[in-house]
């Protein structure tokens, strides 16, 4: 009969190997993570704390500002926007020759298929005493199958006309300008863009940053609760809690390192250059200076947005359509002048030429004329709709960014302080250990309590970068 002590003796070889075969595990496992968190550090184009001073210092620096001017200068939707305004402005230039005379010369060079005659009348040049009837009697004239040519030359200067394409020019002017301002939208869209991506990097850069700051801490943990082992003062499941935790924080490294090189090369994207570049962000401050009052951010942002701009430039545009339309009522009246001439056919007249008043007037058009200007103001009226709705949601748009703006600092400071607060306690609880004045327990719930604090900390930062691009392309700003 075997006793509970020899049981309890066989047991421990036992439970011996099987907790060296768990470190074993576990140190295998921390010397992959940390392997490959190297290897995915150097293949980041975006800095990591985790690389070497030298190599810090080789990598080129890259501001907000200088991602802004590389990505104005390269990026393609912005490059459109441009060629979409000088294209406006050519139209608008070809259309503005519609006020200076119109000339148009038509020429013809034939075979004279069939044989032309005019015949005179006797006595259709008059009758004259002694000669009697000129002619005498009926003549008639044919003109032979032959080559033959004309030339027409018309050349006619609007005059009543001038009034109806001033109007048609200004509203062509401020659709070019409207053009100007949805390329000034598009690079506002385009600066937001990569304002959010430099952001992006700044937040997992910090992420990561925190995460290394602690790992220390973990390592230590896992340090003490090997040497507690050996002293038979902790649990087994303290042990390898501590070994779980180590790993996870690594591997948290190993993923944020994948996010800081996604979001790297995602900002490269936006700046139209090679996503390999790689670079270092600048560091930025985490909250800003005081921010201007509501008042003074709705007057910047109806003074600057481009979508306002262009919707009261649309109100002004169908105000001068609808006189335009209007302006059609009035005749079309140009001073023109013709040439007509004729090559080697006989008798007809070679050269006539005329200068005069031309009159097009269009005298009963069953009221169409008026349905169309009717709809041009309601357009107008349309347009003005457009223009209130749009300042009631730019304004709706920078109170609420300002009040996140305000949410999310108050919320980033309180999570800064609970992180601090939350490192500065497991420190002193390691010391605690090291002298065993508190139970390895103690321990791995400080420790604990410094994830959730970063954690805190991490998704408070997200949040106020975003707040802060909300209000920046709210404002309009440039």
């Amino acid at each position: 009969m075997i006793t509970n002590s020899a049981a309890k003796r066989r047991a421990i070889p036992h439970a011996a190997r099987s907790t060296r075969n768990v470190c074993l595990a576990l140190t295998l496992g921390t010397l992959t993570l940390l392997a490959r968190g190297q290897d995915l550090t150097a293949q980041s184009p975006v800095l990591s704390a985790a690389q070497p001073a030298g190599q810090q210092s080789s990598l080129p620096e890259l501001t907000l500002e200088q991602a802004v001017d590389i990505a104005v200068a390269n990026n393609s939707d912005l490059k459109t926007a441009s060629l979409e305004t000088q294209r406006a402005t050519h139209d608008l230039a070809a259309n503005r020759t519609q006020r200076f005379a119109t000339t148009e010369v038509t020429g013809l060079g034939a075979q004279l298929v069939t044989k032309p005659s005019v015949t005179f009348p006797a006595g259709s040049l008059g009758t004259y005493s002694g000669t009697g009837p000129i002619p005498g009697t009926d003549q008639k004239i044919e003109i032979p199958r032959k080559p033959a040519g004309t030339v027409n030359v018309s050349v006619a200067q609007p005059l009543s006309t001038q009034y109806k394409l001033h109007l048609q020019l200004k509203a062509l002017a401020l659709g070019l300008e409207g053009t100007r301002q949805d390329q000034e939208k598009t690079r506002q869209q385009v600066v937001d863009q990569v304002r959010r991506a430099y952001y992006s990097v700044v937040e997992t850069q910090s992420v990561l940053d925190s995460l290394q700051a602690s790992l220390p801490y973990y390592e230590e943990s896992h340090r003490l609760a090997l040497a507690n082992r050996g002293k038979e003062t902790i649990l087994e499941s303290d042990l390898l809690n501590a070994g779980a935790q180590l790993l996870k924080t690594q591997n948290a490294i190993s993923d944020e390192t994948d996010r800081v090189a996604s979001a790297s090369e995602k900002l490269n994207d936006l700046m139209g250059r090679d996503i390999h570049t790689q670079f270092r962000v600048a560091a930025l401050d985490d909250v800003d200076a005081d921010l201007a009052t509501p008042e003074a951010m709705e007057i910047r942002a109806l003074q600057d947005r481009p979508d306002l701009k262009k919707a009261k430039l649309q109100v002004q545009q169908a105000d001068y359509d609808a006189r335009a339309k209007k302006a059609e009522y009035i005749p079309d009246l140009s001073l023109a002048f013709n040439y007509y001439g004729t090559r080697n056919l006989g008798i007809v007249p070679s050269n006539i030429g005329t200068v005069g008043l031309s009159l097009k007037w269009e005298p009963w058009d069953w009221g169409r004329k008026h349905q169309e200007y009717a709809g041009k103001r309601v357009k107008e009226a349309q347009a003005k709709v457009g223009v209130s709705a749009t300042e009631r949601s730019i304004l709706l748009e920078v109170r609420d960014a300002r009040r996140q703006v305000e949410n999310t600092r108050r919320q980033l400071a309180l999570s800064d302080a609970t992180e601090s607060a939350a490192r500065q306690k497991l420190k002193e609880v390691q010391e605690q250990v090291k002298r065993q004045a508190v139970l390895s327990r103690v321990l791995f719930e400080t420790q604990s309590d410094l994830a959730s604090a970063d954690s805190q900390q991490q998704q408070a930062l997200a949040a106020f970068w975003k707040a802060r691009a909300d209000l920046k392309k709210a404002i309009g700003e440039k």
